[in-house]
């Protein structure tokens, strides 16, 4: 312990003296390691730290979905599991030690407290058993009994927190629920958020309507918690064989549906997890370039110390003394970098992540391993170049004697160059899909739109109400129409589909019906959305009272391809005896309903008067609106409260929100890297030049011309930074089928991607090495050859 102490104190010493050498490289470990550290923190907060309930393993979720094996058909991926299935999977006891059921989708509800303003929450319906399948418990009051009172409700801590002002007596206490009255029994503790948009939880009741009844409704998730003894994969075969028996058994509501088995908490994050995989290795790649970066700062410090070292050998001490002197100044370098890097990372953190990531034990202990990991790795190199040397002749000479250090040093410029040239390529990949992304039309004009979503209770009746909100809203000045929809486009939800029957297409197979997202819209809709007519015409008043329907193009050409649709009729439920059928009045372009990256889907329009999502359009600024449209609807109402008021271009801002957070980030890790190693370029062809300096006088007092000079030094570093970009152009190309998934109509394969990476790099390296080079071309003569 004494030897190591000493050994801290001798480096801590060294440092002392090289103050600059020092600080150059803990702050570039402490740019890596911050680097790690941040995204490890989320990567743990998100994907890897254990949900909030009890045994969280056993936990699995199921859903249903549509494939269809005829592609011209529209497939749901992941829907809700119909009430036949339900049934039956909670009856397998087998499997399950027990199960639930919640509805997947928000119900949208106006809650009214005494004294309190008008709010819109999402209520999740859910079986009185749901909280006890996770394993979580009100953090005040009681859970729902098996007998639970429909009129209960549970709520949230944040809406316990906002609303009712963090009274510890709510629960008993009544709220008004879309004109019913309720009585709050609990509150669940900070941080549960099941489903993650529940501001509340209500137990199954009236309100909840035919979709625990109805076969062919898709609208609660299935929670099960597996006995000890029984596996996720276990499960996923004894539900789906359950599912295909069903199928079979009832051909016209089962056929083409499929489901699928997951771990709650790989459901959850599926989303996410490889846009956060893809950055932890990036900053891995980062912190390797660091890593060089200071290892080849210590081979250049090792070099100017070679005599010191030699002697030291020479007067007896032992090969592992002298390489634990350098691991200890590695080690010591790297302590100082973590303790910084935890500083850059929590930075980071809250000017990046999008979720409360707080640096808790794992993290701190992840930063200690990485520091420990990264001090071992900066001191290797310096220790392989002592143990190669010759001591004898380096006591002799005065200094190493080889192109070991050299090489060393070369070699990790070619590694640092290669990593950076695979981090630069990815986020060029994503640059130039956001840039796609971005120029994506949406099917509408967002220009001068307000939106805004209300919460509309049930004694209202939507047709009045509608009325009286559109006449108080046009009054208001810089307003020049009004119209409203159930659903905005590019808002996230899970939709509403409704199944149809084109008679006679041969799209359609009799067990076997397509689904199209139906949308209710005012008459002036896709006036004020700018929505294209492509055929016959838009709603009118008339329209209202008769089965009429407008589609989308997409379903045009899909099921009346090469026709005018404009006058056809074709069933669109309900389903019986005597179906009901539809005329089809006009067709509409295409609307990006679910996001600016994904396909088009069947859209079926009906006219309706219902002001769920209300849309307002001014030629002026529609911020400016907010206040006075919001003032507007409590004139006619103040019991209709407003949420999710926002204009049509943040909308289309936060759709493409996650994927720009991905390219930002990874975009500025691959600057750090290109920096990186732009800065181990130009240390390398610097070291050569002044390890050359004695040899480009003579030449120079021979004759030389500066420009020789230039080209020389120049070719050294052009040859390392050749040799690294190739490498790293074949290592970008064989990981490209990693990509995929995070791009948006771009080819990993692209050649302009890769040629245009290689210019840039090839460019920045060239002016790293030419500012040495040129340095190289005016050493004086009678200096160079005094250098010693």
């Amino acid at each position: 312990m004494d030897a190591l102490v000493h050994d801290v104190r001798y480096a801590a010493r060294a440092f002392l003296r090289s103050p600059g050498f020092a600080v150059v490289a803990a702050v570039t470990l402490a740019l890596g390691i911050g680097a790690n550290t941040a995204i490890f923190s989320l990567v743990h907060t998100v994907l890897l730290k254990p949900l909030p309930y009890r045994d969280p393993s056993r936990l699995i979720v199921a859903w249903d979905t549509y494939l269809p094996q005829n592609k011209m058909l529209p497939m749901f991926p992941k829907i809700g599991v119909a009430p036949p299935e339900l049934e039956l999977w909670r009856q397998q006891h087998e499997v399950f030690e027990d199960t639930a059921w919640y509805r997947y989708v928000p119900f949208e509800m106006a809650l009214n407290a005494p004294g309190a303003e008008a709010l819109s929450i999402h209520a999740g319906f859910c079986s009185t058993n749901f909280l006890r399948v996770l394993g979580a418990a009100p953090a005040l009051g009681r859970s729902f009994a098996n007998d639970e009172p429909p009129n209960s409700a549970l709520i949230s801590d944040k809406l316990w927190r906002t609303h009712f002002a963090a009274d510890p007596g709510v629960a008993g206490r009544a709220i008004r629920l879309n004109d019913d009255v309720f009585t709050v029994i609990g509150v669940m503790p900070p941080g549960f958020s099941f489903p993650e948009w529940a501001d509340l939880w209500l137990p199954p009741g009236p309100l909840y309507g035919d979709e625990l009844t109805n076969p062919v409704r898709h609208a609660v998730g299935f929670i099960g918690r597996l006995k000890p003894t029984v596996t996720t994969l276990q499960a996923s075969t004894r539900l789906g064989t359950l599912s295909a028996r069903l199928a079979g058994e009832h051909p016209s509501t089962s056929t083409g549906w499929g489901m699928r088995v997951s771990n709650l908490q790989e459901d959850l994050t599926a989303r996410i997890r490889p846009a956060l995989l893809m950055l932890l290795g990036a900053v891995a790649l980062v912190l390797l370039i660091a890593c060089s970066n200071v290892a080849s700062l210590l081979l250049a410090r090792a070099s100017s110390r070679s005599r010191e070292i030699a002697i030291r050998s020479a007067l007896g001490a032992g090969t592992w003394r002298i390489a634990r002197q350098l691991f200890t100044e590695g080690i010591l370098l790297s302590v100082a970098g973590g303790a910084a890097g935890l500083g850059v990372g929590e930075l980071g953190l809250k000017l990046l992540s999008p979720v409360p990531t707080p640096l808790d034990w794992n993290v701190l202990i992840f930063l200690m391993a990485i520091s420990f990991a990264t001090g071992l790795a900066c001191g290797a190199a310096p220790v392989i170049q002592t143990l190669r040397s010759d001591t004898n002749a380096v006591i002799k000479t005065g200094s190493a004697t080889g192109g070991g250090a050299g090489g060393m040093r070369s070699a990790l410029v070619v590694a640092e160059l290669a990593l950076a040239m695979l981090l630069v390529t990815g986020a060029g990949n994503l640059v130039k899909s956001f840039v796609r992304l971005s120029h994506v039309d949406p099917g509408f004009s967002s220009r001068g739109l307000l939106t805004m979503r209300l919460a509309i209770p049930k004694s209202r009746k939507p047709e009045v109400l509608f009325r009286r909100i559109q006449d108080a809203v046009k009054q208001i000045p810089g307003v020049d129409s009004f119209a409203s929809t159930n659903t905005l486009p590019l808002v996230p939800s899970h939709g509403n589909a409704g199944r149809f029957n084109v008679p006679g297409s041969p799209l359609i197979s009799s067990d076997s019906l397509p689904a199209a997202q139906l949308r209710w819209v005012s008459p002036d809709y896709f006036r004020v959305m700018r929505i294209p007519i492509r055929f016959g015409r838009a709603f009118d008043e008339r329209d209202l009272d008769r089965p009429v329907v407008i589609i989308n193009e997409t379903m045009a050409r899909r099921f009346w391809p090469g026709r005018d649709p404009v006058g056809l009729r074709f069933i669109t439920g309900p389903w019986g005896p005597n179906p009901a059928w539809s005329t089809i009045i006009g067709v509409v372009g295409d609307v990006k309903q679910f996001g600016l990256d994904s396909e088009p889907s069947l859209d079926l329009y009906y006219p309706a008067l219902d002001p769920l999502s209300i849309t307002v359009h001014t030629a002026g600024n529609p911020k400016s609106l907010i206040g006075p449209v919001r003032a507007a609807i409590q004139s006619v109402d103040p019991e209709i409260p407003a949420s999710e008021v926002r204009t049509m271009d943040q909308v289309l801002e936060e759709s493409a929100a996650a994927q720009r957070w991905t390219m930002s980030l990874l975009g500025a890790f691959a600057a750090l890297a290109m920096a990186l190693a732009l800065v181990g370029v130009y240390g390398v062809v610097s070291w050569s030049v002044t390890q050359r300096t004695r040899e480009i006088g003579i030449r120079v007092t021979l004759g030389a011309s500066p420009r020789t000079i230039v080209g020389e030094a120049l070719g050294h570093g052009i040859r390392l930074t050749a040799l690294g970009l190739a490498i790293g152009l074949m290592c970008a190309f064989l990981m490209r089928r990693s990509l995929p998934s995070l791009v948006f109509d771009v080819s990993p394969s692209d050649p302009l991607i890769y040629l245009g990476v290689v210019a840039l790099m090839f460019t920045v390296a060239l002016a790293a090495c030419y500012i040495p080079a040129r340095r190289a071309s005016r050493v004086d003569p009678l200096i160079a050859l005094r250098w010693e």
